[in-house]
């Protein structure tokens, strides 16, 4: 037998091995040994002569690109492949958080609820008579406080404290026309 039928043989098994590397999970061994087949190939065709070790040589590397596109494009479709990458869920069938669950969530944006815990940034909130998850953008809330739902964020409600009318939210002037606006009060003239 002569080098260069020992180099092709050795450039064929490589090529076996690494379809082998494909479908049985090695954790790289395999593609070592490929690697190194491919290297002997090399170095008993550069013994039969110098045109074909150059030959062989091309062809190692001219292998590689190819080798590369096989496992990013074929990999993944072989069993061991799909057992290892997961295939997302789409985005509509998947549910974030429990506001989700209803057929309009963004109808909940502007509702006003009760704080059920307290909020750390993180608690549940009574709104429509259903509790829901929600985090608060405001800091820490009570337990009890009013709450009002701002937005959603990755399907979470997000909410801040619902201040109460008090008696420092009342004007001072106490129902007179100061608290009317200005174009009711006829004082057109003093433009």
């Amino acid at each position: 037998m002569t080098f260069l039928a020992i180099a092709l043989l050795l450039f064929l098994a490589a090529l076996v091995v690494f379809t082998i590397d494909l479908l049985i999970p090695t954790g790289g061994v395999l593609v070592a040994v490929t690697g190194m087949l491919g290297a002997a190939s090399i170095y008993f065709a550069f013994r039969h002569s110098p045109t074909s070790g150059w030959w062989m040589l091309a062809a190692a590397l001219g292998m590689i690109p190819l080798m590369l596109i096989v496992l990013v494009y074929v990999w993944p479709r072989t069993p061991f492949g799909k057992m290892l990458i997961a295939i997302p869920d789409r985005a509509k069938d998947f549910a974030w958080s429990d506001a989700s669950e209803l057929d309009d969530p963004k109808s909940l944006i502007g509702k006003i609820g009760n704080a059920q815990t307290e909020f750390l940034p993180h608690g549940t909130a009574l709104i429509d008579g259903r509790e829901f998850q929600a985090v608060s953008e405001a800091g820490p809330i009570e337990k009890g406080a009013s709450v009002r739902v701002t937005k959603l964020d990755v399907g979470r409600l997000v909410v801040i404290p619902q201040k109460a009318k008090s008696a420092a939210d009342l004007p001072m002037s106490n129902e007179s026309a100061l608290d009317r606006p200005s174009d009711e009060l006829g004082l057109d003239w003093l433009s």
